[in-house]
């Protein structure tokens, strides 16, 4: 039985990886960094590693600033995170059809890398954009934070920027599990058929894949603490389970989502989260933190016509926390 824990330069973006820690001092940043954020306003769409950790920071300290003298015990992923004084993180964009955003022209500003002041502590942070299913491999081995929006394409895994949707990290190893595509969806896929059918009712042509792992069986987990997000649609239902087993033997927190996720290409949701983990947030507060975000930015969308987006409550679950 499957388990019930089972989504110029314009392109695209699926988003985010999840940042950081605490209330540190100010992060630095290019001479065009943005370090104020109008909420009614869409974060500038290229998307500079250095601009969004400089802007998490600034609105970390002004959360800090409002809760002095309400601080409490430092929750233990902050520990598990800061111990060796580095902190690892990747922001994972999804596919073009997705939102567009833009990327910048030069490679060497999609990472970023300076010694911050996190926590009372002295902290190398080292943040890279995720692009590529190689590079999300990577990741898994090597990020301390690691935040992907994009499609979950129907449980067969996450898709990137560069590699569209025809070539998903493929992370579907429950037996059994049943890839269903709408035929106009399936973008060239190529997985390997189990049988087609055509629905009288959605009036539409549908191909049923076999479940396949094998990128996520090639993979190395990261041998230490490692805070996942999937902004993906529904990864709690298609990679709980695979997420779990995974990461197994290792303490780990994973955030999913319930139902199908709207990109915000302003990514409001993810530097949200990244300020809260600036200040220490405990967890449940993060991810609450996160559903209100995405309400506020379903409104905001809604009142400009988005037809795609709708008021969710609950979209995030703090879905796997194994932290002793």
């Amino acid at each position: 039985m499957i388990s019930p824990f089972k989504a110029s330069f314009i392109i695209s973006c699926g988003a985010a990886l999840a940042l950081l820690v605490c209330s540190g001092g100010p992060a630095a940043a290019g001479p065009d960094a943005v370090l104020s954020r109008n909420p009614g306003e869409h974060y500038p769409h290229i998307l500079r590693m250095d601009e969004i950790i400089a802007l998490a920071a600034n609105m970390s300290r002004a959360g800090s600033s409002r809760r002095q003298g309400t601080s409490g015990p430092e929750p233990d992923y902050v520990e598990a995170l800061l111990a060796d004084s580095r902190l690892s993180i990747g922001l994972g964009i999804g596919t073009e059809d997705l939102g567009s955003v833009r990327l910048p022209a030069q490679k060497e500003q999609r990472k970023f890398r300076q010694q911050m002041r996190i926590c009372d502590r002295q902290v190398l942070v080292e943040a890279r954009l995720i692009l590529t299913r190689e590079e999300f491999r990577q990741g898994l081995a090597e990020c301390e934070i690691l935040f992907v929006t994009s499609h979950s394409r129907f449980g067969a895994g996450p898709v990137f920027l560069l590699d569209g949707k025809a070539y998903p990290f493929l992370m579907q190893t429950t037996p059994g599990c049943e890839i269903i595509m709408p035929d106009d969806e399936i973008c060239g896929y190529q997985g390997r058929v189990k049988r087609r059918f055509y629905s009288k009712g959605k009036s539409k042509n549908y191909t049923v894949f076999e479940p396949d792992g094998s990128d996520l069986d090639a993979a190395r987990p990261l041998h230490s603490y490692q805070l996942l997000v999937l902004s993906t649609c529904t990864s709690q239902k298609h990679f709980h389970d695979e997420i779990r087993a995974f990461r197994s033997i290792y303490p780990t927190t994973a955030i999913f989502t319930r139902r199908a996720a709207c990109l915000d290409t302003g990514m409001n949701i993810f530097m949200r989260m990244l300020a809260e983990i600036f200040q220490a947030r405990p967890l449940p507060a993060i991810v609450s933190s996160m559903n209100q975000e995405y309400r506020d930015v379903a409104e905001r969308q809604i009142r400009k016509g988005a037809a795609s987006w709708k008021v969710i409550e609950g979209m995030y679950i703090l879905g796997i926390n194994t932290l002793p």
